[in-house]
């Protein structure tokens, strides 16, 4: 390998694991950070790079993930009895909790808080809106680990397609 092929593995690298860890984040795009990874060396080293098969692929893998990321906190929600009001404040929580600052706790807790303002316009009890909150929750962490799995299998792709 000549020195460039190693710079562009190591930058290459570098972009995975940035991506892996903030794709731990809800909301946050780290599985795009860590596809961003795959079309940089595809664009930098060309022909020595994966084919665009190859990033085509790890492409509509990271889009699953991005669509899961948002799907499985509405699924989790609908799933501890939220109505359509809980459901969209759950979402319109995600989304500005993403602007408050710390982002990380804002992304945790604001979800919870719209499902239950949501349950309450919705003249549904605090206790209903606090499952709401819950399945929110889970539907996240349910989110976040499949995120995070598919982010590891477009690292898995990327350098098994270099290598073979």
């Amino acid at each position: 390998m000549t020195w460039i092929e190693y710079t562009a593995l190591s930058v290459t690298s570098l972009i995975f694991l940035i991506g892996l860890a903030t794709s731990l984040f809800p909301v946050v795009p780290g599985s795009l950070i860590v596809w961003s990874g795959v079309i940089i060396h595809k664009l930098w080293m060309g022909d020595a790079s994966v084919a665009w098969k190859i990033v085509i692929i790890t492409g509509i893998i990271t889009l699953i993930g991005q669509l899961a990321d948002f799907v499985l906190g509405v699924w989790g929600a609908r799933k501890f009895g939220a109505s359509w009001k809980g459901t969209v404040g759950a979402l319109l929580g995600a989304f500005i909790g993403f602007f408050l600052p710390p982002p990380l706790l804002w992304l945790i807790i604001g979800p919870v808080i719209g499902a239950i303002i949501g349950e309450l316009l919705a003249g549904r009890s605090f206790k209903a809106g606090s499952q709401a909150g819950f399945g929110t929750v889970i539907g996240g962490i349910v989110a976040f680990a499949f995120k995070f799995g598919l982010s590891v299998c477009v690292v898995a792709i990327f350098f098994l397609a270099l290598v073979l």
